[in-house]
């Protein structure tokens, strides 16, 4: 019996980028999901793979279109007009597909779309125009506006960067060897390089700069407190105790994100941690302007406190040391002293460049701690509900915290 090969699904909408090829928008069983689609021989749609040819077309499209282009509920951006071939997969997130096209251009598909607004376009948009040069560089990228929803991000493509890794593993091993070898001098320089690229990332943002208004500063203590709220309802764990336990004082160092009303606020990156930072080339780059994906599309898209920014950055590099000692027999000493210095030059080079660059009014480091603790405890509910092994992270991290807390 001869087997036929599954027709694809009818798109709700499709962007063709050749005869043979388009981006179709489409309905699966975990919603909409905008796929690359290929036409065979006999006239039927299937999903694209690598090797079919529909990245190296996207990569056409974009090589024909000079700036913004409307071709029905699609909306090309092109920066680059650049093409290459050959195809190879690279990896399936929770939200992407990505296809390396001519070993110098990184395809994303957006095969589970996020519900509009979304912040990428925009913010990539900005820093691009400001020559901020701390990330891949970007070719183009497609967004779609849906019949009754937000416009959204269906595909980009940006620079491919060879041998990249990212900060849990750069910054872990960092860590690891400073501690090993009790020289914290690669690490510490790493980590200043870092604050200034997050520095120069704000400063290209400062155009979008306002005032937190009252409401605004009272989401984010609202927000906050609701995670503590979270946390508490969870299953008994170390990190779920210790909240319990120091429920009054968490929630009072929660509590001062009512006082930021009249704060700068930017579009800001919005989920910054290590796994955001690639080392590439001895250079470091900032990747995945998504936004927070435990908020709501709008909320996303709102302006946030640069210090938010800066407490999830070095809140990381804090988990980053904890991981370090999970894979690696460490003496506590040595690590608590890497991790210091680790975060203190980050701290560091952040408010000297941000200043440098006439931008200190942006950074106002008085929240930092809220927003710390917000993030381990956001760490926590991750863990619970997704990836229980990583609940030795904010088993750890949530007493340090509050012992930092204690002696400053």
């Amino acid at each position: 019996m001869c087997s036929i090969a599954p027709r694809s699904p009818e798109p709700l909408d499709a962007l063709y980028l050749t005869d043979g090829s388009r981006l179709a928008i489409v309905t699966d069983i975990d919603g909409l999901a905008a796929l690359p689609q290929v036409r065979d021989a006999d006239g039927r749609w299937r999903r694209a793979g690598p090797g079919d040819g529909a990245s190296e077309a996207l990569l056409g499209l974009l090589a024909r279109t000079h700036g913004l282009e409307t071709k029905g509920r699609f909306t090309i951006q092109s920066w680059l007009q650049r093409t290459a071939f050959g195809e190879r997969a690279i990896g399936v997130d929770q939200t992407n597909e990505s296809i390396i096209v001519g070993e110098s251009a990184v395809v994303k598909w957006a095969t589970h779309l996020q519900e509009g607004p979304h912040p990428a376009p925009r913010r990539i948009s900005i820093l691009r125009d400001a020559g901020f040069g701390g990330m891949p560089s970007p070719w183009g990228l497609v967004t779609w506006q849906p019949p009754d929803g937000a416009e959204t991000l269906v595909a980009s493509v940006d620079e491919y960067l060879p041998g990249a890794v990212d900060g849990w593993t750069w910054a872990v091993e960092l860590i690891t060897d400073a501690a090993q070898n009790h020289v914290c001098g690669p690490a510490v320089d790493a980590a200043t390089e870092v604050g200034t690229v997050v520095a120069d990332l704000h400063a290209a943002l400062a155009r979008t700069a306002t005032l937190a208004s009252p409401r605004d500063s009272a989401r984010w203590r609202d927000t906050a407190l609701e995670t503590m709220e979270t946390v508490c309802s969870l299953d008994d764990s170390a990190s779920v105790a210790i909240a319990r336990a120091r429920r009054s004082d968490i929630e009072d160092v929660l509590d001062t994100l009512s006082t930021l009303a009249g704060t700068p606020v930017i579009e800001g990156h919005g989920d910054l941690h290590v796994g955001q930072v690639l080392r590439v080339d001895g250079r470091f780059v900032v990747t995945d302007f998504d936004g927070n994906p435990v908020l709501s599309a709008q909320e996303r898209m709102l302006p946030i406190p640069a210090v938010l920014d800066v407490a999830g950055m070095a809140q990381s590099l804090a988990h980053a040391a904890i991981v370090a000692s999970k894979y690696a027999t460490l003496d506590a000493a040595a690590l608590a002293e890497a991790d210091d210095a680790v975060r203190a030059a980050f701290l560091g080079a952040y408010a000297d460049r941000i200043a440098q660059l006439g931008h200190a009014g942006l950074y106002d480091p008085a929240p930092l701690r809220a927003f710390q603790m917000q993030q381990v405890l956001r760490e926590i509910i991750y863990a619970a509900r997704h990836l229980p092994r990583w609940m030795y992270v904010p088993d750890a991290a949530l007493p340090g915290l509050l012992d930092e807390m204690a002696r400053s």
